[in-house]
Parts: C-alpha cells; sequence; structure tokens
C-alpha cells in the first residue's frame, strides 16, 4: 500500500481521535474543555497526517484513545492498518492489548481474537492461531470465520487428519458440499503411506477418498499406481479407465500408465484398441503420440511419420508438429536437414516455454500437474491445456 492510500485510511481514526476528545474531555457551553495536553497530542496526529508522516501520526492518536466500550472499533481499525502494512507486530501488540482489557463485552472480546488470530497468521505463528481459531470454533459468532482459519492452517501444516475434521464440520455447519476437497485430504494421506511402503494402509486411505468423493480423479490414478507397484495390473488397469467417467480432461495422464500395463500382460492389442478410442473420441494428441511410438517400434520410422502427418491434417498440435519433425530428421538423408533442424529448434523452443496445465480459478500455468494451486491454493482447479498448444 502506498504511503497515499494509508494516509486516507487514516483520516477516520483522526476523526475518532477528535471525537473521543469532544465527548470525553469536553463539553457542551465550553466546559470541561480539553486540556491542552490532549489538544495538542490530536493537533500534532493531524500534522503529522499533512506531512505524510503516518507512523508517528498512529502512535499520538493511540496515545490519545483510550480503550472503552465506544473505542474498540477504532482500535480493531489502526490493528488492520498495521497488519495490511506488513507491520504484524504492532498489529498484534494493539490486539492483545484489547483483549487485556475486561471491559469488553464477549462479541467485541471474540472480534479482537479473530483479528489476532489474523494477526499470527499473517506471522507465520501458526500454533498460537490454532489456539485462537479453536476457541473461536465454539462461539456462534465466529464459528465459520474460525473453521476457515482453521482449515487453512491445517493444510499448511499437513495435518491432514484435523483438516478433515474441520471440514467435515465445517460441511454441517454450512450445509456446502466439501466432499472434493476433503477426498484429496484422504489422498495426501494415501501418499503418505505409500510413501512409508504401506500399500495396504495407503489403498485404504484411496477408498476413503473415493467415499467421500465419487468423481476424485486423483484417487484413481494413485489406486492405479499403487496396484501397479504391487504387479496387480489388472486391477491398475480398471482404475485408470475409471477417469474417463470422473473427469475425461485427465485422461492424457492415463495413457502411458495403461500402455505400460498392458505390455507388462504382454497385450499389445489391448493397447492400440484402447489409444485409438482416445485418439477418436477426444482427439488427444498424447494418444496419437503413443500410437505413432508404437507404429514405430512395429513398422519403423516411415510408418510412423505417415501416421502423425494424417492426425495432424485432421487435428493441428504443436505437440505433433515436433514429434513429426523429429521423426523427419531421423529419416532425412545427410545433408538435406537443415530447414527441418531451424523448424524443428522453433517447435521445440515453443514447447519449452509453454505450459502444459493451467489454474481455472486464477489462471495460474504449470509445467506439472498439481492438485492444489500453488498460487490460489484451491483444489483440483489445475487441468491440461487444450488446444493447438496443448491436448
Amino acid at each position: 500500500m502506498n504511503a497515499l492510500n494509508f494516509l486516507w485510511l487514516l483520516l477516520p481514526v483522526a476523526a475518532a481521535s477528535g471525537w473521543y476528545l469532544a465527548r470525553h474531555v469536553g463539553g457542551s457551553n465550553g466546559v470541561n474543555r480539553p486540556s491542552n495536553g490532549l489538544r495538542s497530542d490530536y493537533f500534532k496526529g493531524i500534522n503529522y497526517l499533512l506531512n505524510e508522516q503516518p507512523d508517528k501520526a498512529i502512535e499520538v492518536f493511540i496515545k490519545v484513545l483510550e480503550v472503552d466500550s465506544e473505542t474498540v472499533e477504532t482500535h480493531l481499525a489502526l490493528g488492520n492498518l498495521y497488519r495490511r502494512r506488513g507491520e504484524v507486530d504492532r498489529a498484534i501488540r494493539i490486539h492483545q492489548n484489547l483483549i487485556a482489557r475486561g471491559t469488553l463485552s464477549p462479541e467485541q472480546r471474540n472480534e479482537a481474537l479473530l483479528e489476532l488470530g489474523q494477526d499470527y497468521l499473517s506471522a507465520g505463528l501458526l500454533d498460537r492461531a490454532e489456539d485462537l481459531f479453536q476457541e473461536l470454533s465454539e462461539t456462534d459468532a465466529y464459528r465459520v470465520q474460525a473453521l476457515r482459519q482453521l482449515i487453512d492452517i491445517y493444510e499448511q501444516e499437513k495435518d491432514w487428519e484435523k483438516a478433515i475434521v474441520s471440514a467435515r464440520r465445517m460441511e454441517k455447519l454450512t450445509g456446502n458440499q466439501l466432499g472434493g476437497v476433503i477426498a484429496h485430504y484422504h489422498c495426501e494421506l494415501a501418499e503418505e503411506e505409500r510413501q512409508s511402503g504401506n500399500a495396504p494402509g495407503a489403498l485404504k486411505a484411496v477408498q476413503k477418498a473415493l467415499d467421500s468423493h465419487r468423481g476424485c480423479v486423483r484417487a484413481s490414478l494413485l489406486e492405479g499406481d499403487i496396484l501397479f507397484q504391487s504387479e496387480d495390473y489388472e486391477r491398475a488397469i480398471r482404475a485408470y479407465q475409471r477417469i474417463e467417467e470422473q473427469n475425461p480432461d485427465y485422461l492424457p495422464e492415463t495413457v502411458e500408465r495403461i500402455h505400460k500395463c498392458y505390455s507388462s500382460l504382454g497385450r499389445s492389442g489391448d493397447v492400440d484398441s484402447y489409444l485409438y478410442r482416445l485418439m477418436d473420441r477426444y482427439g488427444w494428441i498424447t494418444a496419437t503420440l503413443a500410437l505413432a511410438e508404437i507404429r514405430q517400434k512395429e513398422q519403423g520410422v516411415h510408418s510412423a511419420i505417415e501416421f502423425i502427418a494424417s492426425q495432424l491434417t485432421r487435428r493441428a498440435s504443436v505437440r505433433g508438429l515436433d514429434r513429426l519433425l523429429q521423426l523427419e530428421l531421423e529419416e532425412a538423408e545427410e545433408g538435406s536437414t537443415q530447414h527441418l533442424r531451424i523448424l524443428k529448434d522453433l517447435t521445440s523452443e515453443l514447447l519449452q516455454d509453454r505450459p502444459v496445465y493451467k489454474c481455472t480459478h486464477c489462471g495460474f500455468p504449470a509445467k506439472s500437474l498439481h492438485w492444489q494451486c500453488p498460487s490460489c491454493k484451491h483444489w483440483n482447479t489445475i487441468m491440461p491445456i487444450k488446444g493447438v498448444e496443448g491436448e
């Protein structure tokens, strides 16, 4: 926030200080007028504002304002201003000072606790923030806000069990369906079990994810990966193929996986059938390139070239063109590759700088698949890019 904007935000504080002096120190008809010291402090604060010295102005106004039931909102506003400026330590001191006052009503104290919890979050003091939001989650007025902040804290701490409990409470309280998010928490637990070598525990967590949200693509991919590692290829294929019912946009993620499963079973014909169906139904370039690779191994480079070229006439793709040029370079005779090399370098450079995925909520571009957007923190919003430069 620039200094000018901050000065505008301080004007209500200055007004409140003047109102406080007039109400509490002064009176009507000139009786009990403000003392010279208080009046001097007030005008000193105004002078700091006019000279664009907001820090000094704030210090003066805090001295002028005593904490009582009529100035609580002003102190809360001051704390918020500090936090928005990134001066969290000052915000914490103001809100702690408020909470220490025994004159606050329960509503005012809870509001101050909420703001102090926000301060702790901004400062990275997650344990202190958690304690405050746990207390507020038992109140009526701030239960939803507190649960929302607790969920954020547990995500940062990767405490997925607590995140599940808080999300369930939020779901029950608001009526909003959070099964899709809760499914990802179970998937995180499945990943932990998988990393520790506990395949049965990982599969149990995956099943809980699917129970929470039958459309969880991540759970199906995880299940397939775990089963593949256990050499249970038939069940792995079924898990991967389930994704077509859940969200076909993620089918390119299954191509290489299913190819490996069928190859391990010695069923190359089933690979071709699956890939042709994906290519014809959805036009994914990933399926096309996988089929071209099979053709190259079985029938040679020229067959792969003809296949990709025929598909590019139906659907343009930079990835397809890049692969076609690579194959042409392999097939071309010595001395006749200069122009092909220039084109290949161009397509390679285009692909190198282009993201493969994009967040549908905030537009964050990514080269790899994230289940939670690194930018906006929304779950399940990173999707494969479609079109000439994508699938």
